[in-house]
């Protein structure tokens, strides 16, 4: 059978382009039968900003698990002995088989689940964090898509909408960040609680936010690599980790699109991206402009989470240029690019546009109500949240209050940045 390749490839004489001529199978003189009709790839629903519908910031989806007794022992046990685990060398977060993934009349029986986050925040009475695989018995398994789904509890985003705001700010600002919303969780028949519902950086990521997502993929971490396991090394990120110069740093790093993240990063602020010095961020080598992209990641340490006293470990009000963790890994790429009076500029601007832009107080706190308005009858159900409902509320007011802190402060700044000051030596602005 003639397929619509080998079909383009011949001429009207019959010859192909190696200059021989194909009998098909409708006989010498007859015509070539019709094309193979595959059936079309399935659509990936989406929402009106482009993320996957599962993430729609009008959803509040509900997951039903269903898992072995034996399978659901062992979760609690890697909980509890997640830090000892990692500490032996022990994988923490081995995935185990899945009797059932459930969402509505779709119904999936070769996933598997594990538990995530970082097992040194693993408290003993906290509610468990867990991630679905999909692919991990057929490279190909996917729910409408999606390879992996990532349900986040941090014991200390309290009001369930850190990470959401926050890559909701990046987004609406231009950066390719994660999508979220909240979700329910049902295991065994039986409410578990609500999650922040995350979008994994991964292949479907890439698929849907990069012309050409066939690139490598690296978790910062312990500079993990996640895609093109067999055929990747690590010499262009190691000639970037070398750059000494803002010039070296531009040929490898697209810097413009890093610096729109750091703005984003100490605009909201995030205690643990590249910004602060935190590890928390991948780099995507993107083929067609030939350099690495930034991609924020894991923003459950933000806003209110910096509510310590002014010269506390975390400081209210961070400065945008200046603070960086007293933990830091250190942060070349952000300090080269900013030595550089071109690219300083350009961040005052990005801060200038990400604050007034993404970060406006009306619209924060229109999708702090709403969201909070959408998820409170499923926060007060929760029986496994390892806080009361009164604080829970408690929360949701002080991420009122630290946004319209946090917008006066930084405007303050942009202020002296903008209208004469200058460097005190120490990086901060002072008028002359």
């Amino acid at each position: 059978m003639t397929t619509e390749a080998e079909a383009a490839a011949t001429d009207s004489s019959g010859a192909d382009s190696m200059g021989s001529t194909e009998t098909t199978s409708g006989g010498e003189d007859g015509p070539p039968p019709p094309p193979l009709d595959l059936p079309p790839e399935p659509e990936i629903p989406k929402d009106p900003e482009g993320c996957h519908a599962i993430y729609a910031q009008d959803l509040l989806p509900t997951f039903e698990l269903t898992i072995h007794p034996i399978v659901w022992s062992m979760l609690k046990q890697e909980w509890l002995d997640g830090q000892m685990n990692e500490d032996l060398g022990v994988n923490p977060k081995p995935y185990h088989p899945l009797a059932e993934f459930r969402y509505g009349d779709i119904v999936i029986q070769d996933a598997e689940i594990r538990l995530r986050g970082n097992p040194t925040a693993w408290y003993v009475d906290d509610k468990m964090q867990f991630q679905i695989g999909f692919h991990t018995n057929d490279p190909n398994g996917n729910f409408l898509g999606i390879k992996r789904l990532a349900f986040d509890a941090a014991t200390f985003n309290r009001h369930m909408l850190r990470e959401r705001l926050a890559y909701a700010v990046m987004r609406d600002v231009g950066i390719k960040a994660p999508c979220a919303n909240n979700a329910r969780l049902v295991i065994n028949g039986e409410y578990y609680g609500i999650f922040t519902n995350l979008e994994k950086l991964d292949e479907a990521f890439l698929d849907r936010n990069f012309e050409d997502p066939t690139g490598d993929l690296w978790k910062r971490g312990n500079w993990t690599l996640k895609t093109n396991l067999d055929s990747s090394n690590p010499i262009r990120l190691n000639a970037m980790r070398d750059a000494a110069t803002a010039e070296e740093l531009f040929t490898y790093l697209d810097i413009e699109q890093a610096l729109r993240v750091f703005a984003a990063e100490a605009v909201i602020p995030d205690s643990d991206g590249m910004w602060a010095g935190g590890l928390n961020f991948y780099l995507y080598d993107e083929p067609i402009g030939g350099k690495f992209m930034l991609l924020p990641w894991d923003k459950d340490n933000t806003f209110e989470r910096f509510s310590h006293p002014p010269d506390g470990e975390y400081p209210a009000n961070p400065d945008p240029f200046v603070w960086e963790k007293w933990t830091s890994h250190g942060r070349p790429c952000y300090t080269i690019a900013l030595e550089d009076p071109m690219w300083f500029a350009l961040y005052i601007d990005l801060i200038d546009e990400i604050l007034h832009d993404g970060y406006a107080p009306d619209k924060m706190h229109e999708r702090i109500d709403t969201w909070t308005e959408q998820i409170q009858e499923a926060v007060f159900e929760d029986v496994n949240k390892p806080y009361s409902d009164q604080l829970y509320l408690n929360k949701v007011a002080e991420l009122h209050e630290f946004v319209d802190t946090r917008f006066a402060f930084v405007e303050a700044w942009l202020v002296c940045w903008q209208n004469g000051g200058i460097d005190d030596g120490d990086g901060y602005c002072v008028y002359p």
